[in-house]
């Protein structure tokens, strides 16, 4: 009991507080030692390695000395094959919306490599029996309510029931991540080669062959169940996000909630923050709601206050920190054009996208309050390092 004890308030431990508690060489030596041996400690870091609660922010996600997360280093330096096996199909199958996508990914990949085993009905079931999420239609477009710029729909009255939305739509978008990687372990689906700029700086910071810069083109009119039966659209639910305030607070129930849908609606990878008051959002321009690039790697951070537009779409690579300190940032992705002899309210019928590209480690300073125009970067040298406009 006392080993249990012991192991299960280690893995809880955040990373900034484990300097606090003990060095990180012989924490990492004592969870080895421990689920080489103890059932119990194998139980509880395999429940880690699912980001299940309480140890969804531990220590042991941080990255390890050879690859992305140390957890799987570690599962992978001192567990048996079965073991081994048994905790990555665990963590790919897992219906946990706390799972960053990029580790399921890896864990993925892992799996491969060793062998599916045992586990080749399960991911096959997974496969088998996956339903696709609908898209709204055209004839449903049409009919969507407006006040003759935004689009109207039903918004339920109270937090709770708002926060129930989000929750939905975490747990179905979970559900497709687990059949997306089911079936790449399989083998069935292949993931195709990156033939533009900007699925080249996905596929080289995700860093796994499990992923295809296609997970993150995000399908803005994916419809889930909404209030009173009718379906609800991914760009309605990230406004929602956006708008109300109790999205905008550090409340112990709802954040832990709002990372989730993050994690599993815009699969931004591990150690990744969307901070508070901060978000992506999307517009529809009529019935157009082209889906559009959102990807964001590793530990890199939307800082407090920053928002994107991602109508051209938005690429952040590993460890690039845009804005913070709660200053108010618009990144544009798409510019609107007036033509000439055009009214200034016609311009908003004619736009260009493009994309917004953050390389890894790059800067967007918190004092560029304002909006940030990246159209008008397109050929051009943004003012800040490792900020560059893609072309659509």
């Amino acid at each position: 009991m006392q080993t249990f004890e012991e192991v299960s308030t280690l893995l809880r431990v955040a990373p900034d507080m484990l300097p606090e508690v003990t060095d990180v060489e012989s924490a990492r030596t004592r969870i080895a030692t421990e689920i080489k041996s103890e059932e119990s400690a194998y139980d509880l870091f395999a429940q880690a390695c699912r980001f299940e609660h309480p140890y969804t922010v531990s220590w042991v996600h941080r990255p390890g000395e050879r690859s992305a997360y140390l957890s799987l280093e570690l599962a992978a330096e001192s567990l048996d094959d079965d073991r081994h096996r048994a905790l990555l199909a665990g963590v790919v199958l897992s219906t946990s919306m706390s799972i960053p996508y990029d580790y399921r990914a890896h864990a993925a990949e892992e799996l491969v490599r060793l062998g599916l085993g045992e586990f080749a009905g399960a991911f096959q079931e997974v496969v088998d029996s996956y339903e696709p999420l609908p898209a709204r239609s055209l004839e449903a477009k049409i009919n969507v309510p407006t006040d003759g710029i935004d689009h109207l729909f039903t918004i339920p009255d109270t937090a709770e029931a708002r926060i129930d939305l989000l929750i939905t739509a975490s747990k179905a978008k979970t559900l497709e991540s687990r059949y997306l990687l089911a079936g790449r372990v399989l083998g069935h689906t292949r993931v195709p080669a990156a033939t533009s700029d900007a699925e080249r700086l996905i596929v080289e910071d995700a860093g796994t062959t499990m992923i295809a810069p296609s997970d993150y083109l995000v399908p803005w009119d994916q419809e889930f169940p909404g209030p009173d039966g009718a379906g609800i659209t991914l760009a309605e639910l990230m406004r929602i996000v956006l708008l109300c305030p109790e999205f905008k607070l550090p409340d112990a129930k709802v954040r832990p909630i709002l990372v989730d849908f993050y994690k599993s609606v815009l699969r931004i990878s591990g150690r990744s923050i969307i901070g508070l008051s901060a978000g992506v959002f999307h517009v529809e321009h009529g019935t157009l709601a082209t889906p559009s690039y959102y990807y964001q790697g590793r530990d890199s951070i939307l800082g407090k206050g920053l928002v994107i537009d991602c109508v051209g779409g938005a690429i952040l690579q590993n460890g690039s920190f845009l804005g913070g300190g709660f200053m108010p940032i618009l990144i544009h992705t798409h510019k609107h054009i007036r033509k000439s002899g055009g009214s200034g309210a016609s311009e908003r019928k004619t736009i260009q996208p493009c994309i917004f590209a953050a390389e890894a480690g790059a800067r967007f300073p918190m004092d560029a309050v304002g909006l940030f125009e990246t159209v008008d970067y397109l050929g051009k040298e943004a003012p800040f390092k490792g900020i560059r406009a893609i072309p659509l």
